[in-house]
């Protein structure tokens, strides 16, 4: 909790300079191009378009708990680039704004924020997208459970806060991470509810995916969109989750202060 509260604190103090990071991150990936900025916006909607398109006409999926199989696994894909987008960027992220280094009061703690922020916005943009289309062309009709949509926002960022931390301090000294994270990532997406529910599976490997700490707000994400229960245990869910999630952010936040004392030496 100390963590959390110390960069809440401190991302107050410097939320202007942290804004202008947030958008010079999100508008570095498309510096140089003729479109510029535009490309935030059409990669998600042609991504939109090629999956509502293979999955209801190309192989004409069947119904998932009510609704069409492509409203059933879209929103959760979406919400796993936002997880995939924050992490795997933020192997590189010390070394990316080392220059922050110079400010000698700057948390760098805060450059995890940067990441979460700038995925964010893409994030933001291509729910949009998706709502609509699944309003527009599938007949989902959005109801109360939309407003949790926030609530698993924030439970994602919670995670991958405390992951972040993790890769970027040792990021910083271990190249070969970058190549770690892209197969635990793989993993992950397979082991969490995007394309299939954990009680298909053995007991065993239903626990592991129960277990998954990004379940919970992937799922949540699905039951807000849907207007679903989100099922049996959704207290004890929530509880394990948020223990899984504290422990996540101490310790990533202690490793990467630890860390911190050799980032000058690597950047």
């Amino acid at each position: 909790m100390s963590a959390v509260l110390e960069v809440a604190a401190g991302a107050l103090r410097r939320r202007h300079l942290l804004w202008q990071l947030v958008v010079r991150d999100l508008t570095a990936a498309y510096s140089g191009s003729v479109f510029g900025n535009a490309w935030a916006v059409v990669d998600p909607a042609v991504y939109v378009a090629l999956t509502l398109f293979f999955f209801q006409f190309a192989i004409r999926g069947v119904e998932t708990g009510g609704v069409p199989y492509v409203a059933w696994v879209l929103p959760q894909i979406i919400f796993w680039m936002y997880g995939n987008a924050v992490l795997s960027s933020s192997v590189n992220a010390v070394k990316e704004y080392g220059f922050l280094l110079r400010h000698r009061h700057f948390d760098m703690r805060l450059v995890a924020l940067i990441k979460i922020g700038s995925a964010a916005l893409v994030h933001a943009m291509l729910m949009a997208i998706v709502l609509m289309a699944l309003y527009l062309f599938l007949g989902v009709e959005p109801g109360w459970r939309v407003v949790l949509l926030p609530y698993y926002f924030v439970a994602m960022c919670a995670v991958l806060l405390g992951v972040a931390w993790v890769v970027a301090a040792l990021g910083a000294f271990w190249k070969d991470l970058r190549n770690v994270v892209s197969i635990v990532l793989q993993v992950e997406f397979w082991m969490s509810p995007i394309f299939w529910e954990p009680e298909r599976f053995p007991k065993a490997v239903a626990l592991i995916m129960y277990l998954n700490p990004f379940y919970y707000p992937i799922h949540g994400y699905r039951s807000a969109i849907l207007q679903q229960d989100f099922g049996g245990h959704f207290w004890v869910m929530t509880a394990y989750f948020w223990i899984v999630a504290a422990v996540l952010v101490a310790g990533g936040s202690r490793l990467f202060v630890r860390l911190s004392e050799g980032f000058g030496d690597v950047v």
